[in-house]
C-alpha cells in the first residue's frame, strides 16, 4: 500500500466527508431534475424511457460509436443520467491509480510522485463534476425557471457548484498555518495536533450556531477576569474571540459577540493584554534552558489548544500595533506580546507579520520613547532567538527605515538617527549574519551607483536614483554599523580577532566617494558635506585612513566661492537637513558664507582626527601650501581671515608634534610604539583640538538659532492654515 502524502491526508481529514455528501446531493438533484423533465415531456412518459433513449450509443457514418451524444436534443439529454459518458474516463483513472499504487509498492522513492498523480486525478474528476453541474443548472434555469426558483428557496445546497464552498475561511487559514508549521524551522518546539484545533473550531461553531449575538458588557468582562484566576482553554478562547470581534467591529465580519459599551472594551483590553498571558503561562509552563530561552513544552496536552487560540489572537495584536498612539499603550501591547511570543515561533507567516508591525512602530513613531519601547522588544526577542528571527529582523529594520526616511527635515532627523544607531546595535549580535546581509545591501548600493553613472552619461536625470535621501541615509547607516562593530578598542577588549564586518569598509568607502563625485556641482555641495561627515565618523572609529581633503579642496575652485557674490534676502542654508539647494541660492552671499563655514569646519574635523598622530606635520604640508595659494588669489576678506586662522592652528599643532617626537628613540618602522605615541595625552589639549572645540560650540549656537527660526516659521504657517480654514 502506497504511503499517503501530506496533502492527501489533509484532504481525507477535512474535505473527503463533505465531498462525498455533496456528490450524493448532486445525484439526488439529477434524479429530481430527470423526474421533473419526464413529467413535463411531450410523450408524457416517465424519466426512465427518456434516460434509456439518452444513454443509447450513437454512431457516425462509418459505423463507429461516439461517446459524445451530438444526435440527442438538450431536453432528452437533461432527462437522462448525464454522468454515464464519463464511465470510460473514470475507468481509465481507476486503472491509472491502480498502476500508480503498484509502482509505489515496488519503489518507495516514488511515493510523492504517485500522490501528486492521484491528487491530479481527483481534482480532474471534481472539475468535470463541477462543469457538468454548472451546465445542468444553466439549462434548468432556462428550461424550467419555476423549479429552479423552488430549489433556490427550499434547497440552496443543491445549487452549490463547488463541493468545498462550505469550508470556512478560518479552516483555510488554519491549513496554511499547518503547512507553515511543517515547513518552518525555528527554535520553538512544534506542539499540538489537528485534533485539538478541530475540537476548538467545532466548539466555536456550536456556540455561534445558536444565532443570537452575545453583548459584551462590563459585567461579562468582570466575570471573565474572575474566571482567569482558574483558567481553562475555553475561557481564554471566549475572551480572545470577543476581543477580536471588538477589534473588527467596523469591518462587517460576523462574530457571536457584539461590542457596544466603550468602557467594556477598555476593560476587555486590559484583561486580554495583562491577564490572558499570565493565565496561558499558568496552563502551560514554559521550559527555560540555561541561556534563559523559553520554549513551549511539546507533551503538554493543552499546548496545542493554546497555540490555535493564539493564532486567532495574532490579528488583534497586529491591529493594536498599527493603531498605537502613545508610549504607554505601546509598552503594554509589546509586554503582552513578549509573554506569548514563543507560541508564534513555529508559524513563520504570522511571525513575520507580527515583527513587521513592531518594526513599523519602531521606524515611524513620532515619540522617541515609543521607538525605544519597540526597539527594546526587538532587542529582547532577537537575543533570545537569534537563529530563528535575527536575519528577518535585520532585513525588516533596514527596509522599513528606508521607507520612512524619504522625508528628512529638522523634525524627523532625530527619529531617523535613532533608527540608525539602534539598528546598528542588532548587527553585533551575530556578526557573521550581519556581514552576509551587509554585503548584500552594500553591493546593491554599488549596483545602483553604477547604473546611475551609466544613465547620467546618456540622460540628464540619471543621477536621481542616487541623489536622494534614501541612498544617502543608506550610506550613512552602514558607516554607523561599521563604526560600531569595527572599532579597534572594542575588538581588542571583547574579541580575539577583528570583526568580519571590517571587510565591508573598503567597498562602502568606494561607493560613498563615487556618489560624491557623480555630480560635482555647487547645487549638491550639501550632499557632499553630509557624506563627508559620514566618512569622517567611519575613519575616526575604525582607524582607517580615508583621504578626504582633496574632496574638500575642490570646493575652493567652484564658481560659488571664486565669483563675487550677489546680495540676497534668502534664509540661511540648513546644511544639516538638506542634500540639495534651490537654484535661487547659487551665486548668493548667503550660500557662499554657508559654504565657507562648512569648509572650515570639515577641514578642521578631518585633520583633527590625526592631531596626535606622529606623522601630522607631513600630513598637513600639501594642505597648508594649497590653502596659502588660495588666500593670495581670493578677494573674500572674511573667508581669508578664517583660512588664515585655520592655517595657524594647523602649523601650531605640527610644531607641537615635532617637539614631542624629537624626544622618542624609535623609528617609523616600530609600528607598536607609533600607535602608542601621545596615547596618554588629551586630544582637547592639543592646539588643533582646542580650536575644534571652540568651533563646535559656535556651531551649536548657530544650529540653535536656526531651529528656533524654523519652529517659529512652522508655527506661523500652521496659524495661517487654521485662519484660512475658519
Amino acid at each position: 500500500m502506497a504511503k499517503a502524502s501530506k496533502q492527501t491526508k489533509k484532504f481525507q481529514n477535512k474535505h473527503l466527508k463533505h465531498t462525498i455528501e455533496h456528490r450524493k446531493k448532486v445525484q439526488e438533484f439529477n434524479k429530481k431534475a430527470a423526474k421533473r423533465k419526464g413529467k413535463g415531456g411531450k410523450g408524457g412518459k416517465g424519466g426512465e424511457d427518456d434516460t434509456a433513449t439518452a444513454t443509447a450509443t450513437s454512431q457516425d457514418k462509418n459505423g463507429r460509436s461516439k461517446e459524445v451524444f451530438d444526435d440527442v436534443s438538450v431536453d432528452e439529454f437533461l432527462a437522462g443520467d448525464f454522468e454515464i459518458p464519463k464511465e470510460k474516463k473514470r475507468k481509465t483513472l481507476e486503472a491509472k491509480q491502480k498502476g500508480n499504487a503498484k509502482k509505489s509498492s515496488n519503489n518507495n522513492d516514488d511515493d510523492d510522485d504517485d500522490d501528486e498523480e492521484e491528487e491530479e486525478e481527483d481534482s480532474s474528476s471534481e472539475e468535470e463534476d463541477e462543469e457538468d453541474m454548472k451546465q445542468n443548472l444553466e439549462n434548468l434555469e432556462k428550461e424550467d425557471p419555476e423549479f429552479f426558483k423552488y430549489l433556490k428557496e427550499n434547497d440552496k445546497e443543491l445549487l452549490s457548484v463547488n463541493p468545498l464552498d462550505a469550508i470556512s475561511d478560518d479552516e483555510d487559514a488554519e491549513e496554511e498555518e499547518e503547512e507553515e508549521e511543517e515547513d518552518g524551522e525555528g527554535e520553538g518546539e512544534v506542539y499540538g495536533d489537528d485534533a485539538d484545533g478541530d475540537a476548538i473550531m467545532k466548539g466555536q461553531d456550536e456556540e455561534s450556531a445558536s444565532g443570537a449575538k452575545i453583548e459584551i458588557t462590563t459585567q461579562l468582562v468582570k466575570k471573565w477576569g474572575d474566571q482567569l484566576s482558574k483558567p481553562t482553554t475555553k475561557i481564554i478562547r471566549n475572551i480572545v474571540i470577543a476581543f477580536k470581534a471588538a477589534m473588527n467591529i467596523n469591518k462587517g465580519e460576523d462574530y457571536k459577540y457584539a461590542m457596544v459599551d466603550p468602557q467594556a472594551f477598555a476593560d476587555l483590553m486590559i484583561i486580554v493584554l495583562k491577564k490572558v498571558p499570565i493565565a496561558i503561562e499558568n496552563l502551560v509552563k514554559y521550559k527555560t534552558n540555561v541561556q534563559g530561552v523559553r520554549t513551549v513544552p511539546q507533551k503538554n496536552s493543552q499546548a496545542g489548544q493554546i497555540a490555535t487560540i493564539l493564532k486567532t489572537h495574532a490579528s488583534s495584536y497586529i491591529t493594536l500595533l498599527k493603531d498605537i498612539t502613545n508610549t504607554e499603550s505601546a509598552a503594554l501591547i509589546l509586554a503582552s506580546l513578549y509573554e506569548v511570543f514563543p507560541y508564534y515561533l513555529s508559524h513563520r507567516r504570522l511571525l513575520k507579520q507580527i515583527l513587521t508591525a513592531v518594526v513599523d512602530v519602531w521606524a515611524s513613531a513620532n515619540q522617541v520613547d515609543t521607538q525605544i519601547a519597540a526597539f527594546a522588544f526587538l532587542n529582547n526577542v532577537v537575543r533570545e532567538y537569534p537563529k530563528s528571527i535575527l536575519e528577518t529582523v535585520l532585513k525588516l529594520t533596514y527596509s522599513s527605515f528606508l521607507q520612512h526616511c524619504r522625508r528628512t527635515n529638522i523634525h524627523t532627523i532625530d527619529r531617523l538617527n535613532f533608527c540608525k544607531n539602534s539598528s546598528a546595535e542588532l548587527y553585533g549580535i551575530d556578526e557573521t549574519i550581519g556581514y552576509q546581509i551587509g554585503f548584500e545591501y552594500v553591493r546593491q548600493l554599488a549596483i545602483h551607483l553604477r547604473n546611475s553613472i551609466n544613465a547620467t552619461s546618456n540622460a540628464k536625470e540619471g543621477y536621481k536614483t542616487v541623489y536622494n535621501w534614501q541612498f544617502c541615509h543608506s550610506l550613512d547607516f552602514w558607516s554607523r554599523v561599521l563604526s560600531q562593530l569595527c572599532n579597534p578598542e572594542i575588538e581588542l577588549k571583547h574579541k580575539s580577532k577583528e570583526s568580519p564586518m571590517r571587510q565591508l569598509i573598503y567597498p562602502l568607502v568606494q561607493v560613498t566617494l563615487g556618489t560624491i563625485k557623480l555630480i560635482p556641482t555647487a547645487q549638491f555641495f550639501p550632499l557632499r558635506f553630509y557624506l563627508l561627515r559620514s566618512l569622517i565618523r567611519l575613519s575616526q572609529l575604525t582607524g582607517v585612513y580615508i583621504p578626504l581633503f582633496p574632496l574638500l579642496f575642490e570646493i575652493l575652485s567652484s564658481t560659488a566661492i571664486t565669483k563675487p557674490p550677489k546680495a540676497s534676502t534668502l534664509q540661511m542654508v540648513d546644511f544639516e537637513h538638506n542634500i540639495k539647494v534651490n537654484q535661487a541660492y547659487l551665486g548668493t552671499r548667503v550660500y557662499q558664507d554657508g559654504l565657507t563655514e562648512q569648509f572650515i569646519e570639515l577641514t578642521a574635523e578631518f585633520f583633527g582626527l590625526y592631531a596626535k598622530n606622529v606623522a601630522f606635520p607631513e600630513l598637513i604640508t600639501p594642505a597648508v601650501l594649497g590653502l596659502k595659494r588660495f588666500t593670495k588669489k581670493s578677494k573674500n576678506v572674511k573667508f581669508n581671515k578664517q583660512l588664515g586662522q585655520l592655517i595657524e592652528k594647523l602649523n601650531a599643532n605640527a610644531q607641537f608634534i615635532t617637539t614631542r617626537r624629537a624626544k622618542v628613540e624609535y623609528g617609523p618602522s616600530n609600528k607598536q610604539e607609533v600607535k602608542t605615541f601621545l596615547s596618554d595625552y588629551e586630544w582637547a589639549k592639543t592646539p588643533l583640538g582646542q580650536y575644534i572645540t571652540v568651533q563646535r560650540q559656535l556651531k551649536e549656537e548657530r544650529l540653535k538659532m536656526l531651529r528656533e527660526a524654523q519652529e517659529e516659521e512652522s508655527k506661523a504657517l500652521e496659524a495661517k492654515k487654521h485662519e484660512d480654514s475658519e
